[in-house]
């Protein structure tokens, strides 16, 4: 018995100490970076011209989300690692809003995020009717709306969570709230998101690639003019004419137009596949618990999930840090953009050195 209570013993140590390097080394920085990032991803989609763009103002409201939840529910998950009491686990105010802010912020960000998918691919469709939707009217109407529904549902967080444990823990009321939010985890937290991401963007790879193809059969095949059958001229046109545009300045907006959303559809597909990655061990642990919610379990093996728990948990949050840095290092565009809000921002100008 004594050698199992040290070897348990032993084990917990182990993942403690894990636990107080991964917050040293990982969490803080990314704490740090966090800020950083989503604080500039503020400053360029706000900025002309992405903020003429639907998808812009999605990116923007998963930023503004990403800081709060940062500083808020981010930054109490790395203090008790580093031995900082945790309010939450005394102060019952803060353990109700903070699982309010938590799962209402969250799940924002998940929300946007799909409409980001459904936007690009609405964005790409021949269809003219489907387009159409992706729309600041649109807009307008989905953003209030999304905020307030889930303002509204996360208020069974400020019912359901109490201090446990004698006051020395922050969590939900056992029995069928327990259930309950666990079903809401595996669901709207897990399940439904990464599949509407998954295919939306699938759908929009499809439809990129259709409309390559397209464009590739537009193009004319070279004709070439002679004069006593010499070689004089060769011209190698397109369907596509600048009069059918409404002239030179409607097609050159038009191409800029473009490239914006093509830049939009990039920063997309790289927040998703950031998204799946970080998110997806969260959500196959939740559903594992699910499962195996009756089995009996060795103090081990209640150790090991602990921290399992805890690691994929806190994935879910070093995702809200990483944003930014996805977003320069998959787009020319954004860094261009992310530089030119900072040279306006501290009004820095560009120097011309000239040589007499």
């Amino acid at each position: 018995m004594t050698t199992t209570t040290n070897q348990t013993s032993a084990l917990t140590q182990i993942f403690a100490d894990v636990r107080v390097q991964l917050a040293r080394y990982v969490y803080c920085p990314t704490f740090v970076m966090g800020n950083i990032g989503n604080t500039l991803n503020i400053f360029v989609f706000a900025r002309e011209p992405l903020r003429t763009s639907v998808c812009s103002i999605y990116f923007l409201i998963i930023s503004i989300s990403n800081l709060i939840l940062i500083n808020i529910s981010y930054l109490t998950r790395i203090l008790p690692t580093l031995d900082v009491p945790d309010p939450s686990r005394n102060t019952l105010w803060y353990c109700k809003g903070r699982a309010y802010i938590s799962g209402l912020f969250l799940t924002l960000t998940r929300h946007f995020l799909c409409l980001i998918a459904i936007d690009r691919f609405l964005i790409t469709s021949t269809s003219v009717a489907l387009r159409n939707f992706s729309s600041f009217k649109v807009a307008k109407r989905l953003v209030p709306i999304s905020c307030l529904i889930w303002a509204i549902f996360y208020v069974h967080t400020l019912i359901g969570y109490e201090n446990t444990r004698g006051g020395t823990s922050c969590g939900r009321q056992a029995g069928f709230y327990s259930t309950f939010t666990t079903v809401c985890t595996v669901s709207i937290d897990a399940i439904i998101p990464i599949v509407v991401m998954s295919v939306f963007t699938l759908l929009m790879i499809k439809q990129i690639r259709a409309l390559r193809l397209r464009r590739e059969k537009n193009v004319i095949s070279s004709k070439t003019f002679t004069i006593n059958k010499r070689p004089v001229m060769t011209i190698t046109g397109t369907i596509e004419h600048n009069d059918q545009m409404g002239g030179h300045n409607q097609a050159n907006n038009w191409d800029a137009q473009r490239q914006q959303e093509k830049h939009l559809t990039r920063l997309s597909f790289a927040q998703v596949v950031l998204y799946i990655m970080l998110n997806l061990p969260n959500a196959v642990y939740v559903v594992y618990m699910l499962v195996a919610t009756n089995n009996k379990k060795t103090a081990d093996e209640i150790a090991i999930e602990s921290f399992v728990s805890s690691f994929a948990s806190i994935l879910t949050y070093v995702y809200l840090t990483l944003n930014f840095y996805i977003y320069t290092l998959s787009s020319k565009t954004y860094r261009k953009k992310t530089k030119q809000a900072i040279r306006r921002y501290f009004n820095i100008r560009s120097i011309q050195i000239t040589c007499a």
